[in-house]
């Protein structure tokens, strides 16, 4: 089988999250909430601009899911305060609009007493395109059922380790911090392609003093992606042991996983272990604080096909537009991923220069 490609273009993959804001009368609120659209910027870097535009600390503005710069997403943000119209505008005035594909826009979503949290977010929708289908696998999508029920791993996918073309190391340099090593992860920061990394490239003092540039959110994500790394490894060997062989496993840009071939091992996994503890970091008063949470480790969702067309980016082939929702810390990209091996079966690499359904490279979070 031929892989399908995602994200081909910034279009093809669109994130909405949803959240349950709770609001309260503007005289009576610390907080402004914004609604951020943006394409082409992490939502560290989104978060960060937004601080500039509006002259306040970066430690004031916060969001509660984290969306990758490879795609179209909408998210919630609060800025301690409360912002005018003319905050709103000089800020949208300034939206990267000479930087090519780098945009971000925001729009006024109320006030309230506390500012956003990351994780409290309720979930995701998704609307994506999926380019060169071959016939076969384009044939089965447009004869079979609209709706599809899914059961997949709940992986953290490999944006969680690195930016698109860059190295996947995040986890290596949130292992690194937590063994206190900064220079080794600096010297693993400057070469991970992020605006973190340009950053320690220009940086000509000691290691430790560039940690300390940062805004102290950063290198807490770092940590997490490390937590993020050991948890999908606890996954792989339950899989790998209650599915009886109906696996195939994949090395995607140096990240191992294992994926079932069948329903029937993902409802084995689900019976055996429903949940697996995972460690949190969080940046709360002031310092990094470590604690556990269960998390799925297998999760369920309804794919939608909305219609399978002739792909005109790539000529003898197929593209169809599939929409679904994921809970706070599901992986679109992982979602999709396990859809097509689980339906189709495993097939060989595509062209290295797009991103693969079975080794995507970026945005499937938020």
């Amino acid at each position: 089988m031929h892989l399908p490609l995602l994200k081909v273009r910034p279009e093809d993959f669109r994130v909405t999250e949803s959240l349950g804001l709770e609001t309260a009368p503007r005289d009576a609120s610390t907080h402004t909430y914004l609604r951020l659209w943006k394409n082409g910027l992490t939502t560290h870097e989104a978060l960060g601009r937004l601080a500039a535009a509006l002259g306040v600390d970066p430690q004031d503005v916060a969001a509660a899911g984290l969306k990758d710069e490879d795609g179209i997403t909408e998210q919630y943000v609060s800025v301690r305060g409360l912002l005018s119209r003319e905050d709103l505008d000089r800020v949208n005035a300034d939206d990267g609009a000479g930087e090519g594909k780098r945009l971000l826009r925001v729009t006024p979503q109320g006030t309230g007493t506390t500012g956003l949290r990351t994780g409290e977010l309720d979930g995701n929708q998704f609307r994506l395109v999926v380019r060169s289908l071959d016939e076969q696998s384009a044939t089965t999508l447009a004869q079979g059922p609209q709706r599809h029920n899914h059961f997949f791993v709940n992986y953290y996918d490999t944006q969680r380790f690195g930016v698109p073309g860059g190295p996947k190391e995040t986890h290596l340099i949130g292992e690194a911090l937590l063994a206190g090593d900064e220079d080794t992860a600096f010297r693993l920061l400057r070469r991970s392609g992020s605006v973190e990394g340009a950053r320690a490239l220009l940086h000509e003092g000691p290691p430790a003093e560039f940690w300390q540039t940062l805004d102290p959110r950063v290198p807490v994500f770092y940590r997490c992606a490390h937590a993020s790394y050991e948890w999908n490894a606890q996954v792989r060997a339950l899989l790998s042991e209650v599915a009886g062989g109906q696996v195939t496993h994949v090395d995607s840009e140096r990240i191992p996983y294992t994926f079932a071939t069948t329903r029937d091992a993902m409802l084995a996994l689900l019976a055996r272990c429903p949940e697996l503890d995972y460690v949190r970091y969080r940046w709360t008063d002031g310092e990094c604080v470590r604690s556990t949470a269960p998390r799925p480790t297998v999760l369920q969702t309804h794919i939608s096909v909305h219609g399978v067309q002739p792909d005109t980016l790539h000529p003898g082939r197929f593209a169809c537009t599939i929409s679904f929702f994921l809970p706070s810390g599901g992986y679109a990209t992982a979602a999709v991923r396990q859809w097509f091996i689980q339906t189709f079966g495993s097939g060989p690499e595509p062209a290295p220069d797009e991103t693969p359904v079975a080794a995507t490279a970026g945005g499937g979070r938020a």
